[in-house]
Order: C-alpha cells, then structure tokens, then sequence
C-alpha cells in the first residue's frame, strides 16, 4: 500500500531555502516544494540546493516550473543537480505555467507545446540524448557523478491537462478542488488515459493540492477560505479549459475568475479584502476548499484517499501549520493504514 504523502509549497524567502525545508522535514511533511515566480521568491533550484545540503529525507519539488520562461534542457540540468545533492530526493514540477508566466507577460503554453517539451524533459532526466535536426543534446556534464532519473509531476486542472499527465508523468498534481464530484471526475480521465496508453494505476502517484483552513468551525473555515481558494480555483479557469463542464458552483466563480483574476494578490500576505477574494463567497469556499476543525479535514482527506489521492499539498498558513501536521497528517495516515 502506498504511504499518503503530504507536501507543502509556498514563495521561498530569499535565502532561507535550507530553514524552509529544514522546517518542515521536522514537522514530518513529506516534500517540500519551491513556488516558481521570479518576481516572488529567488531563483528555487539555487533554493533547493541549499536545502538538500541542510535535510535528509524530505523531498525537494520545484515550482511547478514551466517551458515559457525556461527551456526543458535548462530545466532538466538544474534539477539533475538538485537531483545529486540531495542523494535522490528531487522531484520535478511542471505546468502550462501561472503566475510565473503572467508576471513575465506571457501566457500559459499551448498544449501541444506542453506535451512536446515535457517529452524533451523526460528524455533528458532519463540520461537519454534528445535528437534536433541539427545536433543533439544531453545532460553530458552528469559523466560518473551518482544520478538516478527525477520523478516528474505534471500539475494540472484541465481535462487535457490531466490526460496528457496521465500519459507521459511519473506523478500527477491534481488542482481541481476538495469536492469528491471533482476528484471522482479527474480520476474517471486518469484512469481512461491510462488504460489508453497501455500504463498501470500503480506506475503513477496522484495527488491533490487543496487550499486548507483550520478553524474551529466549518463556517469560521468557510470564511478563512475565501483569500486562500482563488489563488487555487483560478487555475481551473485558464482558456482552453472548458467552463461549461464545470458543476455550476463552481462555473460561475471560473468564469470570474477568467476574466478578471488579478495577480498583484497572487502572494502571501495579500490583503485579506481585495478583487479576487471578492469573486469567491463562502459557499464556494466551503465546496472547492478544506475548513474546519482538524478532525473534518482528517476525515474529508480520508474520503479523497479512498477514491484513490496518494497525497496532498498546500501552501499553509503559519500559525496552522504545525496543528495540521501535529493533527491532521498522522490520522489521515492512520485511517490509510
């Protein structure tokens, strides 16, 4: 049986990569991820580097980073060093590209881009040579030094999205809310695109980022949730992604969120009253977010594990942290068992 894994991520201070993840390998998080945002936190595999000199077992995710402000070569070189440094415990995060992209005024790549590179990534990170018409290229530097292949997680909201994951990644980062209509209906496309392309459920891990608020009430964790889901539900409004599939609740905040997400409060410490927190009420809140004692999370998480989540992923807030790991974590883990 696989262990649930519980992550967390966020934008690193600059230089405080190894206490960030030193930090949360000791409050027993499984992975740590470095948000990628050039205008938030410092360049993460710089980050990443630091903390696998400072931590011994928790794992070091990047971004998820994206093929519009990096090249796949690039990024497979950086996370191959990570990669060594850390005795093996990197993982490689990769999306069509948020924020990271919109703050360097670009948009999200194109899917058939994003299947194409990822298919670069993948052969680089495997040791293997990619062929360009006119010359080829590896990861040559690598020579003798002791590197096994990264793990790539594709993270994705979109059908598209998650087929293309299902097919060609090691782990699939759902961001598709907490509502088990939503996990049942991402799990339906894994499952198809698995069966399609001849893989086992078994060869991937799927996991989930949910935005999380402990409360000590579901309606105080309802309204703790309105500035923390938009940051999450607004990736399930990018174009490309067809709206009109969307349960109502949660279309009629997509479609707000479409035209009008502003990402100069797409940060921690954000006011807590600003344009994207007014698109979502509390009762969409309530249906796409976690809120509420440690116990209802406890029990909602091990709702999402039985239809098939091998973990999950937040960005939490600082004074929550440490009861969420104290308290959720091992009864999730228990219930698992």
């Amino acid at each position: 049986m696989k262990t649930v894994e519980f992550g967390t991520t966020g934008f690193c201070p600059a230089f405080q990569g190894a206490r960030v993840a030193r930090q949360a390998e000791a409050m027993g998080f499984d992975i740590q991820l470095f948000g990628e945002n050039h205008a938030m936190a410092p360049d993460i595999f710089a980050e990443m580097r630091s903390a696998a000199e400072a931590t011994s077992r928790i794992r070091l995710l990047c971004g998820p980073v994206n093929f519009v402000t990096r090249d796949p070569g690039v990024i497979a070189s950086a996370i191959a060093a990570v990669q060594i440094a850390s005795d093996g415990r990197a993982l490689c995060g990769i999306a069509r590209g948020d924020s990271a992209v919109a703050l360097a005024g670009r948009r999200p790549q194109a899917q058939a881009d994003l299947a194409r590179d990822l298919g670069l990534l993948s052969t680089y990170l495997s040791g293997e040579t990619v062929e360009f018409p006119e010359r080829t290229s590896a990861l040559q530097w690598i020579g003798d030094l002791p590197y096994r292949p990264v793990p790539i997680e594709m993270v994705c909201s979109g059908p598209r999205a998650i087929a293309l994951a299902a097919r060609c990644a090691d782990r699939i980062g759902l961001s598709v809310g907490a509502h088990p209509e939503r996990i049942r209906w991402a799990m339906g496309i894994i499952q198809s695109a698995l069966d399609e392309s001849g893989r086992s459920r078994e060869s991937v891990r799927v996991g989930a980022y949910i935005p999380f608020a402990i409360a000590a009430d579901r309606s105080a964790g309802a309204a703790a949730l309105r500035s923390r889901v938009p940051g999450w539900a607004h990736m399930s409004s990018f174009r490309g992604i067809p709206l009109s599939q969307q349960p109502a609740i949660m279309r009629r905040v997509t479609e707000q969120l479409r035209e009008h997400y502003d990402y100069r409060y797409h940060r921690e410490g954000a006011p807590q009253d600003n344009p994207n927190t007014q698109i979502v009420d509390e009762a969409f809140a309530d249906w796409f977010g976690l809120g509420g004692p440690p116990t209802y999370l406890a029990d909602r998480l091990s709702e999402l594990v039985s239809l098939g989540i091998d973990g999950f992923s937040s960005a939490f807030a600082p004074e929550e942290i440490e009861t969420f790991a104290a308290k959720v974590i091992p009864a999730v883990r228990r219930a698992a068992e």
